[in-house]
């Protein structure tokens, strides 16, 4: 893919920024399970927290694809590197649905300071059902009680995008709405971090709400349908678990095929022996695969383009894609590629984590099968 002049010069920036300051911490940033603050707050002084941001709200105006080039190059060096640079991006689907209300109160907090606007619906006993927290209208506010579980980068965020039934008062009618709401809202606390499988340092964990009160301006769009709200933010968010997927699988591939170009086996180079010569060809033809459909898709993004059905293939194909390469990458490096410190593992750990987050595998695979039918 060529370059454009503003995508080599962030391009360049970025790794100077790595190169200077996140490379010689890479062996904390893989040990230690605490979100990185200096990380965040030194990206958004670079302004990598306004990249696709509107210009008229203070943002650069790239495009998604610069931003999904940048992710891709970020996972191959740390997950919290990679995650960060799509905060820039929360201010495009704060945009999409926020009142004037919310864009005031919330959006500098994504441009200025790199906080997330996280994602807060999965519920312990019914997933992403919603349906186990509730949001009640008492005068001018709403009243949110309820617990969500498994939620990422808790400690990151500025705003949640909260999902809760609710009841029109009008009609008595029962649905889904979504709620925008401050970090540190009264009645909020949180529980401790889990410890998991991959995503160093992304404190994942419960989210209490406890009688929470928040201002009636806090609903996202229309009562009752906050479907089309998390709905309507999932195509792009699919998009950057792609690039992630792609990033570590070009991460793991450039580490074996350095490892098997040095390493000598009876006499000569691991990369002399055809079996491997095979696996190095695999891996780098679906990275090649991948990488080219997911900037295909951007484009069309960038275009206004729907993508609905191509985000799920692209999240299925590269996260499904980037495990196997993870995992023949470190069948390539023998023992090598099983110690932490060769920083091989870390790779596979973290793009286990990808066929589930933003939809599992089999979910991408009902939406790709639906409009199938849909398009005969």
């Amino acid at each position: 893919m060529k370059l454009t002049e503003n995508q080599e010069m962030y391009l360049n920036l970025f790794n100077e920024f790595v190169q200077q300051e996140v490379a010689p911490r890479i062996k904390e940033l893989d040990e230690v399970d605490e979100y990185p603050i200096w990380m965040r707050d030194r990206m958004a002084e670079l302004g990598f927290t306004r990249l696709v941001a509107p210009e008229e709200y203070g943002g650069f105006g790239e495009s998604m694809t610069t931003l999904l080039m940048l992710i891709i190059e970020a996972s191959k060096y740390n997950n919290n590197l990679a995650s960060i640079l799509n905060c820039s991006n929360n201010a495009n689907k704060l945009l999409s649905f926020a009142n004037q209300e919310q864009i005031d109160r919330f959006l500098p907090m994504i441009v200025d300071e790199g906080k997330f606007m996280g994602m807060a619906y999965t519920e312990p006993s019914g997933g992403s059902d919603s349906r186990a927290i509730s949001a009640v209208l008492d005068g001018d506010e709403w009243v949110i009680n309820g617990t969500k579980s498994f939620i990422s980068y808790r400690c990151a965020v500025g705003s949640w995008q909260v999902s809760a039934k609710t009841v029109d008062p009008e009609t008595g009618k029962e649905g889904i709405s979504v709620f925008l709401v401050a970090a540190d809202a009264p009645g909020i606390t949180y529980g401790a971090h889990y410890k998991k499988f991959g995503w160093c340092g992304s404190d994942t964990g419960d989210i209490y709400f406890k009688n929470c009160r928040v201002p009636k301006w806090s609903l996202c769009g229309q009562l009752n349908k906050g479907l089309r709200i998390s709905l309507g933010t999932l195509d792009g968010a699919r998009l950057v678990i792609a690039a992630r997927a792609v990033g570590y699988a070009k991460g793991a591939y450039e580490k074996a095929l350095d490892y098997a170009t040095q390493r000598i086996a009876f006499g000569k180079p691991l990369s002399d022996f055809q079996v491997l010569q095979h696996y190095i060809a695999d891996m780098y033809s679906s990275i090649q695969v991948g990488e080219g459909y997911l900037m295909y898709l951007a484009s069309l993004l960038d275009n206004g383009e729907s993508i609905a059905k191509g985000a799920s293939i692209a999240k299925l194909f590269c996260t499904e894609e980037a495990q196997k390469i993870c995992e023949k990458a470190m069948q390539l490096c023998g023992g090598m590629g099983l110690l932490k410190d060769f920083g091989l593992s870390r790779y596979y750990e973290d793009a286990r984590v990808l066929t589930i987050g933003e939809g599992t595998s089999e979910i991408q695979k009902n939406i790709i099968f639906k409009s199938i039918m849909a398009d005969r």
